[in-house]
């Protein structure tokens, strides 16, 4: 259950509407709250996020994740510049529809941190983060999310 997070294309995107983004971010899963909630957070951290902030109240957790990427310093001194390390950034909110049924909306950010050589031996360090807008990759993750529900619900049996 990989996210694939990192290396999207980088061609040019379309503009989604805002009824676009929501039909690619929002699921409805078939699960209580508690349970939608508690298999949200198992499944980021089984994909290698580090979970920052949970409010079970509201229904929002945040996660992170940073790769680095161990041959920065290498690039940097034969290019003159390097990806530090690649990032990815993730809010869910979770709401119960009924007792069975919960809707989760899941945002993804990606992003990266980069050096670049600068005269007189500065570093000038860049951050940059956009908003993932591939359906494939939100259908991915709500697929893994159902995966993980379902594992969940064999184990309360």
């Amino acid at each position: 259950m990989v996210l694939p997070l990192f290396l999207f294309s980088c061609g040019t995107q379309k503009t989604l509407t805002p009824t676009e983004l929501k039909m690619m971010t929002t699921r409805q899963i078939e699960a209580g709250y508690s349970l939608a909630f508690s298999s949200v957070i198992s499944l980021l951290q089984s994909e290698g996020f580090l979970v920052t902030n949970t409010d079970r109240e509201s229904g929002i957790i945040n996660a992170n994740k940073q790769v680095d990427n161990k041959n920065a310093a290498v690039q940097r001194f034969f290019l003159g510049s390097s990806t530090d390390a690649t990032t990815a950034q993730v809010a869910v909110f979770i709401q119960p529809v009924n007792e069975g049924l919960s809707e989760v909306k899941l945002t993804i950010y990606e992003g990266s941190i980069s050096t670049t050589n600068g005269q007189w031996g500065i570093q000038n360090k860049s951050t940059k983060n956009s908003m993932v807008q591939e359906a494939e990759v939100y259908n991915t993750w709500f697929n893994n999310l159902r995966a993980e529900v379902e594992r969940r619900k064999a184990l309360l049996q």
